[in-house]
């Protein structure tokens, strides 16, 4: 009897793991060299990125200071106030205290404190009081970083002016955005291997990058006279019911700016309760028909053109028809025969749009644009705007009876206050600015170019009219005690927001004049939107032209005119019973 061996099925099972476990042993054994020795330092770079913990160092943004070295915007020491959530045991009662010291809401808190993340901010740049309050309280996984906050030490004082600063200290406005780069600085930054709870690593890598500081600069602005041109805008806007007014002063012979202001205004320290309108700086970004102020570029482009004299006589009918349109005077008279200085002393608007007509078209447009009308001013200032001045080939055959005296193009009041600046200058036009210099600067100080205009005799003939305008034409109100003042009124209706036809009894009422005459220091722009009870400018503006233009005057120690100021001239024949005529913009 034969037995049959059993077959030995186990061996080649055992075989089969044997071999299946030298290949798994021998894929780790590859990726543990794949790890270890190709990828390796792949793998640390990532290990420490994960440690590494970087924190910002904030830089100091430079200061702001006026002419003088009054400060004007300054940065002082805050903390920021964070927190590590994964460190907190008591949330609630952690938010009650942050809450109960910084103020807010509680709820607000809690959102942040309940995050999944190692780092959260609680508050930036939060004063030194409150911030050293809290700090006293020692509560787990709350900590805090050295930070700056900007500070506007006089609140409204030149606030569209300067502008603001956000959070992160970006200049979002103003003379803050546009020197932002010069001013806001570098960051610095602190890295350290930190665990996962945010608590450094001893031993592990640290490293400090320190922050380099902005620059400070200096501006043209005086803080008195800006001070007092401030509260004399605010007191003829309220006095006149008016929506809105500004102001510019500023040095006709290097467009040194001494004081730009707009009321309603705002406070820098508060800028997010202030409106849109309330924060825009006006004189550079907002355009308007200038009206009869006008008037001394086109009288100053006959005089250039030879055309005519001062003492050049002209008839003027009580009415002129150009186009389709009939020009009146803003008051009934017969006709008359006046000299160009009396045109421009009456305001007289039939005797600009003869002058308009004698230049023709294209002469007057280019004598507008040698003022700077179709141009940016060049100002160091964000957002401004150029006016409008059409080409001749958009003109209807009325434009030459209406562009002469300031209807149917719009400026700026920089604009305007540069190419006046050209006559008060001896014909050059300076240009508009802010900045004085950057104290330890290595960079070369800025330059403000000049442009002419006119020639110094045509200046200095208008300068004369303009005289007169004050002694006994339309800006009589404009005189100051002691200094000789040259001037022109203006008022204008309001065109429509849609550009088509002008809003019915809305008017901006403006003066715009030099002092001394004969030596000009100070230039002074005056506008008054939307005037109630009165519209001229004459009225509503010379006024406070003369105030500021005396207290200016007076605190730059600029001694008196050597002929006691402006006297009046003598009347002639051909003014004799004739009523005042008015700078008004009349429409037919």
């Amino acid at each position: 009897m034969s037995v049959k061996r059993p077959k030995r099925h186990g061996n080649g099972r055992y075989a089969f793991l044997l071999t299946l476990i030298f290949f798994c042993f021998a894929v780790i054994a590859a990726r543990l060299v794949w790890v270890q020795a190709v990828v390796a330092h792949e793998y640390a770079a990532r290990a420490t990125s994960q440690r590494l913990r970087d924190i910002e160092l904030p830089s100091r943004r430079g200061t702001i200071y006026d002419r003088e070295g009054e400060p004007l915007a300054v940065s002082v020491e805050a903390r920021t106030v964070f927190a590590s959530p994964n460190q907190i045991v008591e949330t609630t009662a952690t938010a009650q205290a942050l809450a109960q010291t910084l103020g807010g809401d509680v709820q607000e808190y809690l959102e942040k404190l309940h995050r999944d993340t190692g780092f959260v901010y609680i508050a930036r740049k939060v004063d030194l009081n409150r911030a050293n309050a809290l700090e006293k309280l020692d509560m787990d996984g709350v900590g805090f970083l050295d930070d700056f906050r900007r500070l506007y030490p006089s609140g409204e004082l030149a606030s569209q002016v300067l502008g603001f600063v956000g959070v992160d200290d970006n200049g979002l406005a103003g003379i803050e955005s546009f020197y932002d780069e010069t001013l806001k600085g570098t960051p610095g930054v602190v890295l350290g291997e930190r665990d996962p709870r945010g608590n450094p690593i001893p031993g592990g890598i640290q490293k400090v990058i320190e922050p380099v500081h902005g620059h400070d600069i200096a501006l043209t602005i005086d803080k008195d006279i800006q001070y007092e041109a401030q509260v004399e805008i605010a007191a003829a806007v309220q006095k006149w019911g008016a929506k809105s007014g500004s102001v510019i002063i500023m040095n006709p012979k290097n467009g040194e700016i001494y004081a730009m202001a707009t009321a309603p205004g705002f406070n820098s320290n508060e800028y997010g309760k202030a409106k849109a309108a309330q924060i825009r700086n006006r004189p550079v970004t907002d355009a308007y028909e200038p009206g009869s102020t006008l008037k001394c570029l086109t009288a100053s482009a006959v005089i250039e053109k030879g055309l005519y004299t001062p003492s050049s006589k002209l008839s003027l009918p009580s009415t002129i028809r150009v186009g389709d349109r009939t020009i009146h005077e803003s008051h009934d008279r017969a006709a008359v025969k006046w000299t160009l200085s009396q045109i421009v002393t009456h305001s007289s608007n039939v005797g600009t749009v003869k002058l308009g007509l004698k230049l023709g078209e294209e002469s007057l447009y280019e004598s507008f644009a040698k003022f700077g009308i179709t141009e940016k001013t060049g100002i160091d200032f964000p957002g401004e705007a150029k006016g409008w001045l059409p080409p001749t080939d958009q003109w209807s055959p009325s434009s030459i009876g209406n562009i002469p005296f300031g209807q149917g193009i719009s400026v700026t009041p920089v604009q305007l206050t540069r190419a006046v600046a050209g006559i008060a200058n001896k014909g050059e036009m300076p240009t508009p600015h802010f900045l004085l210099e950057i104290p330890n600067s290595a960079e070369p100080r800025a330059s403000w170019p000049l442009k002419r205009a006119i020639t110094e005799s045509t200046a200095s003939q208008v300068t004369t009219m303009l005289q007169a305008v004050v002694t006994e034409g339309t800006g009589t109100e404009a005189k100051v005690s002691g200094y000789s003042v040259a001037g022109k009124t203006g008022t204008a209706q309001k065109a429509q927001s849609g550009g088509r036809g002008y809003t019915g009894g809305k008017y901006i009422g403006s003066f715009i004049g030099y002092a001394p005459a004969e030596d000009p220091q100070v230039l002074v722009c005056v506008t008054i939107d939307e005037p109630r009870n009165s519209i001229y400018g004459g009225t509503v503006a010379a006024p406070s032209f003369s105030r500021l233009t005396q207290f200016a005057l007076s605190h730059l120690k600029i001694p008196p005119s050597s002929t006691g100021g402006n006297k009046p001239a003598k009347k002639s024949k051909e003014t004799t019973g004739v009523g005042p005529v008015s700078d008004v913009v009349p429409r037919d």
